[in-house]
């Protein structure tokens, strides 16, 4: 294993825990210099086995979990043949990625959490949880008190049905899910309004 594939690992490692770190985080507990952990990042998010959810911030991913929990160690160099038909170009992660994989990271959530982790709008937010609840996907817990003396409080959401790591699809104007973990639509029933916890 190379000195690259070393500091991968390294890297790897240091975010086992589960926890989102940041370059700085990351170069105090490995000892690597920021930039080399910067590049090091680029590198493991282009293998999918970290995911950046903030600018600076990363998580392991669940392909890293699961290639740890196998033991598999990177090993730098090229992947397969060195000549290709049609050069593969990287899938674009988009906010609705960024929102599922939160939603399944946090588990139980406010519309703010996941604001805060993803960066999405809140209109965005609002219309992806809404649809997932109306489909079966979460399930509405207790309100949490809100901050002024006339609030009704914020809504919390539990993800109660996981089917699995890829992003599940708003179709037909929001109408129905499709999942393709399960390859299966759901229709979505929608009521009620959703209110943002900041």
């Amino acid at each position: 294993m190379s000195g690259e594939g070393i500091n991968q690992m390294a890297i790897a490692n240091a975010l086992s825990a589960g926890v989102c770190l940041t370059t700085e985080e990351l170069a105090r507990l490995t000892g690597l210099e920021r930039k080399r952990v910067a590049m090091t990042c680029c590198r493991l998010v282009s293998r999918d086995w970290i995911d950046r959810l903030e600018r600076g911030c990363f998580v392991l991913s669940e392909e890293g979990r699961r290639a740890l929990a196998n033991g598999e160690i990177i090993k730098t160099g090229p992947k397969g043949p060195l000549t290709q038909g049609i050069p593969r170009r990287p899938k674009r992660r988009t906010v609705r990625d960024k929102l599922w994989y939160a939603i399944r990271l946090k588990k139980k959530f406010t519309l703010g959490d996941l604001i805060e982790l993803t960066g999405s709008s809140h209109a965005n937010a609002a219309r992806y949880v809404q649809a997932l609840a109306g489909a079966g996907y979460l399930t509405t817990l207790r309100r949490e008190a809100g901050f002024a003396p006339t609030s009704n409080g914020y809504c919390r959401w539990s993800l109660t049905d996981d089917p699995g790591s890829k992003t599940l699809v708003l179709r037909a104007k929001g109408r129905t899910i499709f999942d393709p973990n399960r390859n299966e639509t759901r229709d979505v029933k929608l009521g009620g309004r959703v209110r943002w916890a900041p």
